[in-house]
């Protein structure tokens, strides 16, 4: 018998609170279109523009510059900062879901070396030289968990995974989503994501419990593998058969893009039920759009334009907001951010670098695959903010990854741009 929890209400909206929140839109969405306009400017992806205007407005900037204004448009409430990430979750929702529409498995699949060989070396070598980092690193950046062990193989896990939603939108403002090198390096980074989001909620366990919960891994490996091939071996049919029965009764646009984000949310929450991200099941979902017949419908096109004009932006920018650089202001951590930064690029870069090669890939393509792969992002700081919420990272190590996120996204074009030259 079920005995349901007690019900704690939360503090109605008022009139002040949404006032906040229509002014965190407007500033958001105004500061992240003018960052991505001016990097485009100078050759720079959007994201990349789109990440530094948050963390322009975060409180290291704007905080100091004009403490009042920002402690009014930004205030220490769970509520009113939950407005804001709810809906910024679910724009990067929606961009997952455009990039799986057009990620080609008939692509993938003749690139079945490189694509195997790739993850798995873009996995270990960062992997080991983050854990081998993570023993050196000051105890600054211990967090209050205090076990070497546990930071090591969590700074590990950080530099092990790329940014889907990152990688994403660069090689889509790059042009090269839909080339064999763009398809082959977002398997990849897709990978890289379930495997390092297993590790890290393994060790998340650990580092709350004391213990392994194998019971727990099994399940979330179990459920993945099953959510994988049910989505892309019965979801198109799945879609196909809904717009079947929806288009004999009322039909239209409204009804097409409520079949494809519907059937989203539902795989995003799975994925997320199984501890692995929603990006990673909204993603799953594309894919299984894109091989729909919903793929060739013009709603489809209009989800990806107002994703890309407003959600990706809003995204990217709340991301920056989180971002303190005050701590870099110490020599040491300044030092440390830079060894993390350092290796995180060598690490994920070689390894992609001699992975792509030994599947095959020419030197371009390798190149251009491994600076994409070494772009981190948002989901870093998520990441990142996972380690502060559990005692493994402290202040100081947590800015230094954010950090690294930001500056290996930002080299990730001009990468991309000499692996481009090289090809041609």
């Amino acid at each position: 018998m079920f005995v349901a929890a007690p019900v704690v209400p939360l503090p109605p909206l008022g009139d002040h609170e949404l006032l906040v929140f229509w002014c965190q839109l407007a500033v958001l969405l105004l500061a992240a279109r003018a960052g991505g306009y001016l990097v485009r400017r100078l050759g720079q992806p959007r994201v990349i523009g789109e990440l530094l205007a948050g963390v322009a407005l975060g409180p290291s900037i704007a905080g100091e510059l004009w403490p009042d204004g920002w402690r009014w448009l930004f205030p220490d409430d769970e509520q009113q900062a939950g407005l804001l990430l709810g809906l910024a979750w679910f724009g990067i929702v929606l961009l997952l879901m455009t990039t799986g529409a057009e990620t080609d498995l008939a692509v993938v699949r003749r690139q079945g070396r490189a694509a195997y060989s790739t993850a798995f070396a873009s996995l270990v070598v960062p992997l080991a030289a983050g854990i081998a980092l993570g023993w050196w690193l000051p105890e600054r950046f211990l967090g209050t968990d205090g076990r070497r062990w546990i930071f090591a193989v969590f700074i590990g896990i950080a530099l092990a995974i790329s940014s889907l939603p990152v990688a994403a939108r660069i090689l889509g403002d790059l042009g090269l989503l839909t080339r064999p090198m763009g398809q082959l390096v977002m398997t990849v980074a897709m990978t890289n994501d379930v495997v390092g989001w297993l590790l890290l909620g393994l060790l998340a366990g650990v580092a709350e419990t004391g213990s392994v919960s194998l019971s727990d891994l099994a399940v979330a490996v179990v459920g993945m593998t099953m959510v994988t091939v049910l989505v892309l071996g019965l979801g198109g049919r799945a879609l196909d058969t809904a717009m079947d029965v929806v288009q004999s009764r009322e039909g239209g646009p409204a009804a097409s893009a409520s079949i494809a984000v519907l059937f989203t949310v539902i795989v995003g929450a799975t994925t997320q039920a199984l501890g692995l991200e929603v990006v990673i099941g909204a993603f799953l979902a594309g894919i299984a759009l894109g091989r729909s017949r919903l793929a060739a419908e013009p709603i489809m096109g209009q989800i990806e334009v107002i994703t890309a004009a407003v959600f990706a932006p809003l995204f990217f920018a709340v991301a920056g907001v989180r971002v303190d650089l005050a701590a870099l202001g110490r020599s040491e951590v300044l030092i440390g951010a830079a060894l993390i930064t350092v290796v995180a690029s060598v690490g994920k870069m070689g390894g992609s670098y001699l992975g792509a090669r030994w599947g095959g890939l020419n030197r371009a393509d390798a190149f251009g695959a491994s600076a994409a792969l070494n772009a981190r992002g948002a989901l870093e700081v998520v990441i990142a903010t996972v380690g502060l919420s559990i005692g493994v990272l402290s202040d100081a190590s947590y800015t230094a990854i954010v950090l690294m996120a930001i500056v290996t996204s930002a080299m990730a074009g001009p990468l991309l741009r000499i692996g481009a030259d090289a090809r041609s």
